[in-house]
């Protein structure tokens, strides 16, 4: 028995084990490999015969690469940008090809036209329902039709899409928005993003989904078009990094790549002299012209990666305390979808209706400086992977310039987070030097890794629930906080529902880090939390724009503002929760008003906890253009916020009448531009192509992301790890075989 036993059948096992791992090897070394390498073949051969550049999608097989290039024209005048983004789809290779690109626009960015443009021929874009908008393309796209179509996919993101793009052509789209500037410190300054930052989606609580508007009884077309805002499918919902590349399109891991070029002009008429324009992120010329303007070009094209910030500061500032623009009448003629039949039209009322730019400037340097307030200010600090790089080094820094702004009698607390919520405290502490000194090194000690779950962060911050009544005893001090993050994150409706429910008496400041933060969720959750929005793109700025920003913070100039007409009735203006006015920089306010209106509008608050009030003429208006626009937008930001799983419906109507009323892009409504004729002969086959994007600037990727190129990497590492196992049973085979010898002979 103990023979048989040692004869025990292990090397035959392992033999016969050891054949099984070599015929799976054969049929992996056999058709999949053959497979592989003919569709690589045909690809490369493609490619050769082409010009053009292939890569690997998320489905497995091969796409095409579209060269783009786009060029940004933009016309300044006082505090309204009026912009053109010009983009050039070319297609280098013998085939027709249908394109896309996605890309970030400014938060408020509104946008109200489209243009095709093929050689000297200018086809102008139609504003539709977004359903009718997609069947006009793909009509289009079908029948052989050059069609393109832009489309919102969030608030700051928008696609183009392109069709029948003929072998060895190039199709310009032309899209045109406006937006007002930013004014902060006698500075004023713009922000022209370049690059989606790839977002995490967060963990979900539920079935419900984290869209305000999730119905499981809502329509096909409807449950379509939620879903394509968020660009993912339940299975990736609550999946951390996976559904990131598919939002941003599969960015360029290799220099090899041709990278998206970008050329920016800016014509700038501020309406006062220049001591100095700069751009903290490119090189510029600056040009002045014979009527008085300024002309702001690139020194070289740049590439795509990071956002363009330019900022002006004037010689002198005049004593003017309100600056007003009036508009009669709408840019945009009402689309016929939403007018009324010529009978019922009356007389014509909503058609002179008045639209307004109220700005209001705070109090001068030279003005009564009030005693600072205390304040207990809560810190949050994003430190998740995808803060990884130079924006954890500027959060970290920021965070120690922010510490050492606080004074004895305020209180503060620190709280992280990615995947949880690391506090430095259980609740503020006094700001002492042996509580200060311990939260620099807490700050110093953090690394970035893991998702970005910011809802219990901001739930933390906010002291929602049972904590706000612990407060009732320090109402004196001013309760704020500052949220560093680069906002990648795709639940920003749940976030913002999140916020307006628990701000209660606290204040929301977003500052944002890296190259290319989410603008959409860092200024609109600012907005909610009667804040404001600040922008670090880089280490050199922390010092000076975490100063500026404490500096004001610490000396709120008006708070609780309102504005109402002399009756006491309320005119209807965007923002309706205006933010607190702060020393050095201005609040701007939309005003949409009717023909028989009042023309004066009063303006109150509190300065110093008393009652304050200020009397604007809107009649002595200055000229402006474009502000219907302006309005128009704000208001559709506000619906959307509304939209809840009980108003879905009522919201969507509202959305789409008002975007058609003052053709603008929204979550309903589209600009698509067809041509008449036909260019493709009907049985022409085409080919699907995207816009590859650049990874941000000093952004690392988190860990576990791979290049997808079209080369056999994955089948070779397989094989690769498939051999080092058959080396080890080899190994094993030898020693069983080995060790039952020396048994039997024993």
């Amino acid at each position: 028995m103990p023979i048989a036993k040692a004869q025990v059948i292990a090397p035959p096992r392992c033999g016969g084990m050891l054949a099984a791992l070599v015929s799976l090897a054969c049929l992996l070394l056999g058709a999949p490999a053959a497979v592989a390498a003919a569709d690589a073949g045909a690809a490369r051969e493609a490619e050769l015969a082409q010009g053009s550049l292939w890569y690997l999608g998320e489905d497995g097989g091969y796409r095409q690469a579209l060269p783009l290039h786009t060029r940004v024209e933009m016309q300044v005048t006082g505090l309204v940008n009026r912009v053109r983004v010009i983009q050039s789809f070319e297609n280098p290779g013998q085939d027709w090809l249908n394109g896309e690109y996605r890309f970030p626009l400014p938060n408020e960015a509104a946008v109200d036209a489209l243009r095709l443009m093929l050689g000297e021929r200018i086809i102008e874009g139609r504003i539709q329902a977004k359903a009718a908008a997609r069947q006009s393309y793909e009509t289009a796209k079908v029948q052989g039709r050059r069609a393109s179509l832009v489309t919102q996919e969030r608030p700051n993101i928008f696609s183009t899409e392109v069709a029948n793009l003929a072998p060895r052509e190039t199709m310009t789209v032309e899209i045109s928005y406006q937006e007002t500037l930013n004014y902060l410190d006698g500075e004023v300054g713009l922000r022209f993003p370049m690059r989606i930052t790839p977002r995490y989606s967060p963990r979900r609580s539920g079935a419900a989904d984290d869209s305000p508007a999730y119905d499981p009884e809502a329509s096909l077309e409807d449950k379509q078009e939620d879903r394509q805002e968020d660009r993912q499918t339940d299975e990736q919902a609550g999946s951390g990094w996976a559904a990131a590349q598919s939002e941003s399109g599969e960015w360029l891991m290799g220099a090899t790549e041709p990278q998206p070029g970008v050329d920016i002009r800016v014509r700038l008429a501020a309406g006062f002299p220049l001591a100095e324009v700069t751009s903290p992120y490119h090189g510029i010329t600056r040009t002045e012209q014979p009527d008085g303007s300024t002309e702001i070009s690139l020194t070289e094209a740049a590439i795509a990666n990071r956002d363009f910030v330019l900022r002006w500061r004037p010689q002198a500032l005049s004593g003017v305390e309100v600056t007003m623009f009036n508009q009669p009448g709408r840019t945009h003629a009402a689309s016929a979808q939403s007018q009324p039949p010529a009978e019922d039209q009356g007389t014509g009322a909503e058609d002179e209706a008045r639209y307004a730019l109220v700005m209001l400037m705070p109090p001068g340097a030279s003005d009564r400086h009030p005693d600072p307030v205390p304040r207990e200010l809560i810190l949050v600090m994003d430190t998740s992977g995808s803060m990884a790089g130079d924006a954890m080094e500027q959060a970290k820094q920021a965070m120690a310039q922010a510490l050492s702004g606080l004074r004895p009698q305020d209180s503060f607390n620190i709280l992280a987070f990615s995947n949880d919520v690391n506090a430095f405290a259980a609740g503020a502490l006094p700001a002492n030097s042996s509580n200060l000194s311990r939260a620099q090194d807490f700050v110093a000690a953090l690394t970035a890794d893991g998702g970005t779950e910011m809802t219990p962060a901001l739930l933390r911050a906010l002291a929602a629930a049972g904590q706000q009544q612990l407060r009732q005893k320090s109402r004196q001090k001013l309760r704020q906080i500052i949220f560093m993050t680069d906002g990648a994150v795709d639940n920003e409706a749940a976030l913002f529902r999140l916020i307006a429910e628990h701000l209660g008496s606290s204040r929301l400041f977003t500052v944002g880090i890296g190259p290319a933060p989410n603008s959409h969720f860092m200024q609109r959750a600012a907005e909610l939390g009667r804040g404001s929005f600040l922008y670090i793109g880089k280490q050199a700025e922390v010092a000076s724009q975490m100063q500026t920003l404490l500096g004001k913070l610490a000396l709120p100039v008006v708070t609780d503002i309102r504005l109402e007409y002399p009756d006491a009735s309320v005119p209807d203006y965007w923002p309706r929760r205006v933010t607190d006015l702060y020393r050095g920089e201005p609040l701007l306010i939309s005003l949409k008003q009717a023909a028989d209106s009042p023309r004066e509008l009063r303006v109150s608050g509190k300065v110093d906890g008393q009652f304050w009030q200020r009397q604007l003429f809107l009649g002595e208006a200055l000229p402006g253009s474009g502000l219907d626009i302006l309005w128009a937008r704000k208001q559709l930001a506000a619906l959307e916020l509304n939209r809840t799983q009980a108003n879905a419906a009522e919201v969507k109507a509202a959305v789409t009448a008002l975007a058609l009323d003052y053709h603008l892009v929204s979550r309903h409504t589209s600009l698509v531009a067809v041509e008449l004729t036909p260019a493709r002969q009907a049985g022409e086959p085409t080919r699907e192509a995207q816009v590859r994007q650049a990874l941000p600037w000093g952004w690392q990727p988190a860990p576990g992301s791979l290049p997808q190129t079209a080369t056999a990497s994955r089948l070779e590492i397989l094989l690769g790890a498939l051999l080092i196992g058959l080396a080890a049973l080899l190994a094993l085979s030898h020693r069983g075989r080995a060790g039952a010898n020396s048994r039997w002979q024993g």
